[in-house]
């Protein structure tokens, strides 16, 4: 006898029990009440088809991305309590002409410096979104611990500390914000990155409606004890770094920034060996970065390349120079990923051992490169794009 059953949602809704040729027995399995509420759970805060829709570590980081939502949104309480006392609310000397000045102030302010930031760290937000993410979370934290100062500050320095404040939320904006965008895309696995956004959409405003009940208990606790609202924030901010960290330490990125490309290529180096994105990731010093003794830049200019190394301009889509520490790295235009990876493989072979201004790869070096190339897939890297950090620059050959 075969049996065919259905499913919706990780939950049995009926089976199809075929013992002869034409001969069905339709049989309903009616879930248990518990069963149904675990269903309806899923279908609202989890993406469509989990878990074959989304990466192996969709779960366990969103865990830890809803204690610190839960955290900060505490935290949030208790900041915008001290910003209110600073305002005035309470107080009849305060003007509502004097904290509209304030309120718009601070906002031109956090306008100004989105546009700024965006600018200025736009690019490196996709390649190392790990680190931008707890860069966003501990800013964000420096912002509410100022805002809880903010009371005793003396009156005429209140619109600058509101202003200041409104500046580190800004960035906190596009850097949390842009990352967060990497993070779900990463997580997707069925083009379903609008699901997947969604979803994490629900999962915090749940958790920020949960923190905003719990506000109200707590804020009622520690609100006239100043130690007892240190404290509660301390406590806190430490639970929400923690959980960060471990949010950002659990994600496995299949894609080659460059401190995973290091490690790949310095581990491949040495023993022969393309280790998976797990064992990578668990490698990657996210919070200060991998440390060389020299630096790569890709996409550089052509002024300082020597003359006599010219020819070799028409023979690659890469041109590679050493100075100072600095590994330089001119792009033709029209140059693809694959050129892209391969610069930076020699780039950073060339950091390491080439004493000469100019360096061109040997016929062992390309060998080397084409064999370690060949791994990557198979190991489970992406290479349908490659963020290396490069450059606008590119030059072009007229014939």
């Amino acid at each position: 006898m075969t049996v065919v059953k259905e499913h919706s949602c990780g939950t049995t809704l009926r089976e199809i029990r075929i013992r002869s040729g034409f001969e069905t027995n339709l049989v309903s399995n009616f879930p248990r009440k518990d069963e149904q509420m675990t269903a309806f759970l899923k279908e609202v805060f989890l993406p469509q088809g989990y878990p074959d829709s989304v990466s192996e570590d969709y779960m366990e980081y969103q865990i830890w991305d809803t204690f610190q939502e839960l955290c900060s949104s505490l935290n949030g309480t208790l900041a915008s309590h001290a910003i209110f006392k600073g305002i005035g609310v309470g107080n009849s000397q305060a003007t509502a002409l004097g904290a509209t000045y304030t309120w718009l102030l601070k906002d031109g302010a956090g306008m100004l410096s989105n546009v700024l930031f965006a600018w200025s760290k736009g690019t490196l937000l996709d390649i190392d979104c790990k680190r931008w993410r707890l860069f966003a979370d501990v800013l964000n934290d420096i912002a509410m611990f100022v805002d809880l100062l903010s009371p005793l500050a003396p009156a005429y320095m209140f619109s600058t500390i509101m202003c200041l404040t409104t500046v580190f939320r800004s960035m906190v904006g596009v850097a949390g914000g842009c990352t967060r965008a990497t993070i779900k895309q990463h997580q997707a696995r069925c083009n379903n990155t609008a699901d997947v956004s969604a979803k994490d959409g629900s999962q915090a405003n749940m958790s920020n409606l949960i923190g905003m009940l719990l506000s109200m208990t707590v804020i009622n606790l520690v609100a006239t004890s100043p130690p007892l609202t240190w404290i509660t924030f301390t406590t806190l901010t430490l639970l929400h770094l923690y959980f960060n960290y471990r949010a950002c330490q659990c994600l496995v990125m299949r894609s080659l920034n460059p401190t995973r490309y290091s490690l790949l290529i310095e581990h491949y180096g040495d023993c022969g060996e393309v280790l998976s994105p797990e064992m990578i990731n668990s490698m990657e010093p996210f919070i200060l970065g991998l440390r060389k003794n020299f630096t790569i830049h890709m996409g550089s200019s052509l002024k300082d390349l020597q003359t006599q190394n010219v020819e070799d301009i028409l023979e690659r889509n890469y041109v590679i120079y050493k100075h100072n520490g600095v590994v330089s790295v001119c792009l033709k235009a029209g140059c693809t990923c694959e050129d892209l990876f391969e610069a930076y493989y020699f780039a950073h072979r060339a950091g390491y051992y080439s004493d000469t201004r100019h360096f061109v790869p040997s016929e062992d070096a390309e060998e080397l490169y084409r064999m370690f190339r060949s791994l990557l897939p198979s190991n489970g890297w992406d290479l349908s794009f490659a963020p290396l950090g490069a450059s606008e620059t590119r030059f072009s050959v007229v014939q």
